[in-house]
């Protein structure tokens, strides 16, 4: 019988997003158009990077308690032990040069993120 790791690939995920300074977030609808743009579009060859939007942890955690202050949304723990991770950044660069155009920002992300969670009684 094989062991079970006390260590997870969850808690491993965890730190790593500790140590995350930023993210990229995009609509879920903007990443079907997408697809479907480049299907479309006669020059598409190779992989291509569909990111709306990087931004901050901490900015993120400004704007959704701004936007949901009915949330208790939580705090960053700087003094986590853990060092930022630095990765070179992806870029939509390729996509929009190809005429894509995002139609939703982060509210259109989260709000619909929000209203489907309360729908579903998460929230």
């Amino acid at each position: 019988m094989a062991k079970i790791l006390p260590s997870t690939s969850v808690e491993c995920e965890e730190k790593l997003y500790r140590s995350m300074t930023k993210t990229s977030l995009v609509h879920v609808d903007d990443v079907a158009r997408a697809h479907i743009h480049l299907f479309e579009y006669p020059k598409a060859k190779g992989r291509y990077i569909c990111s709306a939007t990087d931004i901050t942890i901490a900015k993120l955690r400004e704007f959704l308690s701004a936007r949901y202050p009915q949330y208790n949304i939580p705090t960053i723990d700087s003094s986590n032990g853990l060092a930022p991770i630095s990765f070179p950044w992806p870029s939509s660069r390729k996509l929009l040069e190809s005429g894509f155009k995002y139609e939703n920002g982060l509210e259109e992300m989260f709000d619909g993120a929000i209203k489907s969670c309360k729908t579903k009684g998460l929230l």
